[in-house]
């Protein structure tokens, strides 16, 4: 008897959440979609970086390097058109949050700095999603440092350039540091839906947003440094992207260490993200 009332129950809380599904807007499924190509992404950079580190065929790459990677494999033309509609979704998702403010951040000084963050991120998945576009029709793909200092020189050239390079770089490890607070007040975990998840999905997403997040704080604070550093020395050469950053950490004391621990973080971070892509709270 109990055990029939408990199968019941099962399947009643299973037709509701597939209802629950089927009545989200459109528009949040690709939210969700793109933070899980996102997480994609990231897993990946990770892992070759992990095998970087290992001394094996891995590499350090971007998000466009990992895009191009996975172009190279079985069929990867029509997985990366698959990560290219959900990282168009993550963009769209980010200009809906500036306008509509879905998240209620309000419209002082402090929500209008939130609105103006999303739409640089949602600037930098465009810019994404076209990459993988040209990808799939097999442009060829460099790194994102040699394309960081080749937009960098330009705007050393332009007046107050050094100004502008300078200003971005600390706004770069301003994002860092806001990454380290954010994962040491575990202010991550209050965009997911708590009464979703089971003990276990919650400590684990406590424990990996914790440690992906901060590396990705890691990684920021690295670049943000370097784009300083090209500003006071006018030198363009001295921008670094997210494979320079990554590359950087080697040439430090015990840096294969340094190098294994963030990459681990960063697909930690990429497993945070599917997390979030379940179980965000996204309302439209």
């Amino acid at each position: 008897m109990d055990k029939d009332l408990s199968q019941h129950k099962e399947h009643a809380e299973r037709k509701a959440e597939e209802y629950k599904e089927e009545a989200e807007p459109w528009i949040v499924r690709m939210a969700r979609f793109g933070h899980l190509s996102k997480g994609a992404v990231y897993i990946l950079i990770g892992v070759l970086a992990v095998m970087t580190a290992f001394g094996l065929s891995g590499k350090l790459t971007t998000s466009s390097g990992a895009l191009y990677t996975v172009a190279k494999q079985p069929f990867g033309s029509v997985i990366l058109a698959v990560l290219a509609i959900g990282l168009a979704g993550y963009a769209l998702w980010q200009i809906i949050m500036a306008i509509f403010d879905p998240e209620h951040k309000g419209k002082d000084a402090k929500g209008w700095i939130a609105r103006i963050s999303y739409l640089i991120v949602a600037g930098i998945y465009i810019g994404l999603c076209v990459s993988a576009v040209k990808i799939i029709f097999r442009a060829s793909s460099g790194s994102s440092s040699e394309k960081y200092q080749t937009l960098s020189a330009k705007v050393l050239a332009q007046p107050f350039g050094q100004f502008i390079i300078g200003l971005l770089g600390a706004i770069i490890i301003g994002v860092g540091l806001f990454n380290f607070y954010k994962a040491y007040k575990e202010k991550y975990l209050n965009v997911l839906k708590r009464e979703e998840m089971n003990q276990k999905e919650w400590r684990t997403a406590r424990y990996i947003g914790k440690f992906g997040i901060s590396a990705h704080g890691v990684v920021f604070a690295i670049m943000g440094i370097f784009l300083i550093r090209s500003a006071v020395q006018a030198d363009p050469d001295e921008t670094k992207g997210l494979d320079g950053a990554l590359a950087e950490l080697v040439k430090q004391p015990y840096g294969q260490v340094l190098l294994t621990i963030v990459a681990l973080g960063l697909v930690a971070y990429g497993v945070y993200l599917l997390f979030e892509a379940r179980f965000r709270r996204l309302d439209p």
